[in-house]
């Protein structure tokens, strides 16, 4: 009696185990309030699909969507080298460029088709951001259609809202066959995935909000504003897999912690980290396939500086136990370094 008894408890609490177990696997993440999310790419396919775009069409965009539309129109169509073209010039450029664009415009809507709740995803990116760091005014999630030339994101202002803008057909995904056929660099398959979208809008948005209080006067000033960046990310979207959010695979992520205390000792022989010429270390901070330059194998990831800010900024997170308030008010690279204690070649 006295094992079967023993048994019984012991598969009650297994039990009870398993429940909790799959009742924490089955809790839904926290989802916060949808942010305002303008679907301009989405109204130009309506145009293309109804085969129609007057003038009248473009005063309706132009009064819709303001300083953005503007911005599309100039700096991303290039309308802005035509400085003597009227409205009636512009509607036939766009209604041009509308209709030739409409194989495509089926092809961004086929494929966001597949991802329901990439703005949900998004929204509650920012909520989470707001809720840890505070201040962040909803902005407006924006997106647009370049013509595969644009692959970033972009902020600004209008009407006293933040807007994020996206190049909707840049974001998706490293399979889809135009990227190809358009020769679009090939390093830009490390940021183009939808699943993306949340960390680079982060990404654009921290960078608009603090950099102007961040000079980076020498390259650890630059590495810990860039650190701080990614670390926020972090804790905005978790650890799990973060590494691919910020555009690296498993083996690239592991390789950089590996080998960490080899980058750190090459900035130190070149006499880099506290160098204020710009051209010496910028090859650390820049977009590419790899991270070009002596002292750096072949195969090394693009963005080194960032990924050592980010080592600086987390180890200076766990000595002092800081929130991300006190981090992003701690401006000066060299004093956060010495706080954290942060040495890879011990």
């Amino acid at each position: 009696m006295l094992q079967t008894k023993s048994f019984l408890g012991k598969s009650t609490l297994t039990t009870a185990l398993i429940l909790m177990l799959f009742l924490n696997n089955c809790t839904t993440k926290k989802e916060y309030p949808k942010l305002e999310y303008r679907d301009f790419t989405g109204q130009l396919a309506a145009f293309a699909e109804k085969n129609e775009f007057n003038t009248a069409n473009y005063h309706q965009l132009n009064k819709q969507h303001g300083r953005v539309f503007q911005i599309w129109l100039n700096e991303i169509l290039d309308f802005g080298s035509y400085p003597n073209a009227n409205d009636s010039i512009k509607t036939e450029l766009l209604r041009e460029f509308i209709f030739r664009n409409k194989p495509a415009f089926k092809a961004v809507q086929q494929h966001y088709a597949k991802y329901p709740n990439f703005q949900q995803e998004i929204s509650n990116a920012f909520g989470k951001l707001n809720e840890i760091l505070g201040n962040v005014k909803k902005p407006v999630i924006f997106n647009y259609f370049s013509q595969f030339s644009n692959y970033n994101t972009f902020i600004d202002t209008t009407a006293g809202h933040t807007v994020l803008a996206f190049s909707s057909e840049m974001f998706m995904d490293d399979t889809f066959t135009l990227y190809k056929l358009l020769e679009v660099p090939d390093f830009f398959n490390r940021y183009n995935h939808t699943k993306q979208l949340s960390a680079m809008l982060l990404w654009t948005y921290l960078k608009g909000r603090f950099e102007v209080d961040n000079p980076e006067q020498k390259m650890i000033d630059e590495a810990v504003f860039n650190g701080k960046i990614w670390y926020t990310i972090e804790q905005v979207l978790g650890e799990d897999e973060i590494y691919a959010a910020l555009g690296y695979t498993e083996k690239e992520w592991k390789m950089l912690i590996a080998d960490e205390g080899q980058i750190w000792r090459n900035y130190l022989n070149n006499d880099l980290l506290f160098s204020s010429d710009f051209n010496e270390y910028k090859r650390f901070f820049i977009y590419g396939k790899y991270t070009y330059g002596g002292g750096v194998p072949e195969e090394y990831p693009p963005l080194l500086g960032n990924f050592t800010g980010y080592r600086i900024v987390s180890a200076y997170m766990k000595k002092t136990g800081a929130d991300l308030k006190t981090m992003w008010n701690f401006k000066d690279g060299s004093k956060l370094l010495k706080q954290s204690a942060y040495n890879p070649l011990k």
